[in-house]
C-alpha cells in the first residue's frame, strides 16, 4: 500500500452506527447522518442502514445521497444560501427543507408550499432558528456567536408573532444546530429549553423539530438530558424529533497513515518530512489543532517536528515524541482522521490527494479511490494531456 492513504476501518463505523442508532431509538428520535464531514459514497452505502435518512447541505451531497436512498428514508435540506435556480430541484428531491431566513422563505415559499415530489408526497417546509446560547469558546465554530448568518434569532421570532400570529403559516418544524463536537448532552437539554421558555407558540403550532448536529455518541456525558430533551419535546409539544450526527459516525473510523520521506536538523529541532500535507487535513491549519499520531508519549525519548511536504512554510503538524526513532521510511499515523479531511483536502502545489481505502470487517483491504493526474488536469481545464 502506498501513502498517503486514508483508511477507514469498517467495524469502528460499524460500532458507531449501531450505538447512535440504538440511542435514536431508546429516544424515540429519527437518526440522519449529515454529510458534511464525510462523502465517500462506499461508506454512506454502509451507513445507510442504521439512519432514517439524510441531511445535505448543497445539491450535490443531494445528489449523492440518492445514490444510496432506500424508500423510506428522507433527505433533509440544511443549506443556508439556496439560490433561485436550483430551489426547484431541492423542492422536487428533498423530503425536508429548512429554510434559513425568513427572508429566504418568503422568496420561495410559493415555489415549495403543497408542491409534491416525485411519488413522495409534499414537501415539508421547516425555519431554523438560532437559540441565542452559545456553548463554544471558539467563534469560528459557534453557529450562535453575535452577527450569525445560521438560522432565525430566538428575539426576532418573538417580534414577528407579536407582529403577526399567522406569520409561519405554511411551516411545518424548526431546525436548531447550537453546538460542535460536544459530547455534553446537558448542553442540547439547555438549548431546548431555551426554546420552551422563549418561543412555546412556535413549538405548538409545528409538528416536527430538527435538533442539528454537533453531538459525539461515544462516550457522552449526561446522556440521560438527551433523552429527557427528547421526551420533553414529544409528550408536551408531540412533536417528531430528529437528529443530524456527522462526525460522530465516521470521525474515529478513519487514519491517515504517511511515510517520512525527508529527515534533516533545523535550530536543534529533527524535522520529519511527510508524504502527507496540512493540505490534506485543512482544519490543522485553519483551526491550529494538532491531530492526534500513534505512538505519541508526551516523555517520548525521541522528538520530531512533523512537517507536510508542500512548500507552505506553515505546513506543520507539531511536535511529537515517541519512544522508537522514526527513519526515512517510517510510517507515521495520524488518528481520529475520517471527519473533514477528504471532503476538505485540496491538491496545493499539484500534491495528489491520498488514496482512500476501507478495512473491512474480515481485516481485508479494499481501496476505494485512487486519484489520478487525469482528474488533476480535468480540474485545470486541459481538456487533452501531452503528459500521455
Amino acid at each position: 500500500m502506498s501513502t498517503p492513504a486514508l483508511i477507514f476501518d469498517e467495524n469502528v463505523l460499524v460500532e458507531n452506527a449501531q450505538l447512535i442508532n440504538e440511542a435514536g431509538k431508546r429516544a424515540g428520535c429519527r437518526v440522519l447522518y449529515a454529510l458534511k464531514p464525510l462523502t465517500i459514497q462506499a461508506i454512506l452505502s454502509r451507513l445507510s442502514e442504521y439512519v432514517d435518512g439524510f441531511a445535505v447541505s448543497s445539491e450535490f451531497e443531494m445528489k449523492l445521497a440518492q445514490e444510496v436512498l432506500t424508500e423510506n428514508q428522507t433527505i433533509h435540506l440544511t443549506m443556508p444560501g439556496v439560490r433561485a435556480d436550483t430551489i426547484e430541484t431541492f423542492a422536487e428531491n428533498c423530503s425536508y427543507i429548512h429554510f434559513n431566513s425568513l427572508e429566504q422563505w418568503t422568496r420561495f415559499k410559493d415555489v415549495v408550499v403543497d408542491r409534491p415530489r416525485k411519488d413522495r408526497g409534499r414537501v415539508e417546509c421547516g425555519i431554523r432558528v438560532n437559540p441565542q446560547i452559545s456553548f463554544i469558546g471558539d467563534k469560528r465554530y459557534d453557529p450562535c456567536r453575535r452577527y450569525s448568518k445560521l438560522g432565525v434569532p430566538v428575539r426576532e421570532m418573538v417580534q414577528l408573532f407579536k407582529k403577526d400570529k399567522n406569520a409561519m403559516d405554511g411551516i411545518d418544524g424548526i431546525l436548531v444546530h447550537s453546538n460542535c463536537d460536544s459530547s455534553d448532552f446537558s448542553q442540547l437539554l439547555k438549548t431546548v429549553k431555551e426554546l420552551v421558555k422563549k418561543i412555546p407558540f412556535v413549538l405548538e403550532r409545528i409538528h416536527w423539530i430538527n435538533l442539528g448536529g454537533g453531538y459525539l455518541f461515544k462516550n457522552p456525558n449526561h446522556i440521560d438530558d438527551f433523552y429527557e430533551t427528547v421526551d420533553l419535546l414529544r409528550s408536551t409539544y408531540d412533536l417528531e424529533v430528529f437528529i443530524e450526527p456527522g462526525a460522530s459516525f465516521v470521525r474515529e473510523a478513519g487514519v491517515l497513515v504517511s511515510s517520512v520521506i525527508d529527515m534533516f536538523k533545523r535550530d536543534g529541532e529533527t524535522i520529519a518530512l511527510l508524504d502527507t500535507t496540512v493540505n490534506h487535513m485543512t482544519e490543522v491549519f485553519e483551526y491550529q489543532f494538532e491531530p492526534d499520531v500513534y505512538g505519541h508519549k508526551d516523555r517520548g525519548a525521541h522528538s520530531y517536528v512533523l512537517a507536510g511536504c508542500s512548500c507552505l512554510s506553515g505546513d506543520v503538524f507539531g511536535r511529537y515524541s515517541f519512544d522508537r526513532p522514526l527513519k526515512t521510511g517510517s510510517k507515521v499515523v495520524f488518528t481520529d482522521m475520517g471527519a473533514y479531511t477528504i471532503v476538505k483536502a485540496n491538491t496545493f502545489n499539484g500534491i495528489n490527494l491520498p488514496d482512500i481505502y476501507i478495512r473491512t470487517k474480515e481485516g481485508e483491504m479494499q481501496l476505494i479511490k485512487k486519484f489520478t493526474f487525469e482528474e488533476y488536469s480535468q480540474k485545470n481545464g486541459v481538456e487533452k494531456n501531452v503528459y500521455y
